[in-house]
């Protein structure tokens, strides 16, 4: 599908504050509006083969263009073409747990600009809504239409961030309250690769930006070149809550170590505690469980072997309550 906004370029946009925007043209209406140069958006959405053709036929486009457009999964990219600039922005949206990017490639002309994306590209929709509502935005040319396009897509990346911050700081409230660090260690690993792929997506879409603040065709005038700088600060910004929350991560993973480490620790000295409670019957019963020589002549003891029974369980009872007392006074019961 073809969306199109379109001024003719017979509106003087300087001086004329009401004007008309055509939309949606047809085909045959849109070729002759690039022919006469007037000032277009073109979006299309989930653009098919046949309609990729047709504006390599108007724009006459470089094959690499037209491969890439034709391709999925890029890196964001700027590049450079005598009539016109071609952008490769993401736009994150969360699937299955994992972040990943939705394309939106972009050409911009001297008086016409093209969006190819897909229908779940919402960044796009927001800011051509904009463009068609606000007179103002084709003063200022189709830079400025990139300019919106971009940072709604900037924008998109807050929500999922925010939703990371939260779920990060719920699981440290957690830990630290209930210690329920057993299953939380699978969801700050997810968490974490959700920021690794945004950090992936953010890093070029960068330096795309940075590259379009030194383009004249771009920043011809230091308003321009202010907004994009501006673009360019919020993509530092959102780098930097990235990290920070990589490292909240990290603290997150450090602490249920520590919480796993101190049961641990308890165990063993649970463990170590019953060890050594029960020594001395361990001892006693090793001592008469001994196999000891009898002497020549047959050994007569004063007491009876029950009697001897009797006292041996007084040893071992009264050693264990020894035990359980002297833990005790020491703090370790």
């Amino acid at each position: 599908m073809i969306r199109s906004l379109v001024v003719s370029h017979t509106v003087n946009l300087e001086e004329d504050e009401d004007f008309i925007v055509g939309r949606n043209f047809s085909r045959p209406k849109l070729e002759q509006a690039i022919a006469d140069k007037d000032m277009i958006w073109l979006d299309m959405v989930d653009p098919e083969p046949e309609e990729i053709t047709w504006l390599d036929t108007q724009l006459t486009l470089h094959p690499t263009v037209v491969a890439d457009l034709r391709a999925e999964d890029r890196r964001p990219a700027l590049l450079v073409y005598p009539n016109y600039l071609f952008l490769s922005l993401f736009q994150p949206y969360v699937r299955l747990n994992r972040i990943e990017g939705k394309e939106v490639h972009c050409l911009v002309g001297n008086n016409i600009f093209v969006t190819l994306r897909k229908s779940d590209a919402k960044a796009v929709d927001d800011a051509y809504n904009r463009v068609l509502q606000n007179a103002a935005a084709w003063k200022q040319g189709v830079a400025y239409f990139l300019y919106l396009t971009t940072q709604h897509n900037i924008d998109s990346y807050y929500p999922l961030l925010d939703r990371i911050s939260n779920q990060l700081n719920d699981l440290e409230e957690n830990i630290m309250l209930n210690g329920g660090a057993k299953h939380a260690r699978k969801t700050v690993y997810t968490v974490k690769q959700q920021l690794i792929n945004m950090r992936q997506m953010v890093a070029p879409q960068r330096e795309v930006i940075s590259n379009v603040i030194g383009e004249e065709r771009l920043s011809r005038n230091s308003e321009s070149r202010d907004l994009f700088r501006h673009l360019y600060e919020r993509l530092l910004r959102i780098y930097d809550v990235i990290d920070a929350q990589r490292d909240l991560s990290t603290n997150v993973l450090d602490m249920i170590d520590s919480q796993e480490s101190n049961k641990l620790v308890e165990a063993v000295n649970r463990l170590t505690i019953f060890s050594i409670i029960f020594l001395p019957v361990t001892f006693l019963a090793t001592f008469f469980e001994l196999n000891i020589a009898a002497p020549a002549e047959q050994l007569i003891l004063p007491v009876s072997g029950g009697v001897l029974f009797v006292i041996t369980l007084g040893l071992m009872a009264g050693s264990t309550a020894i035990m359980i007392f002297t833990l005790r006074r020491k703090g370790l019961l």
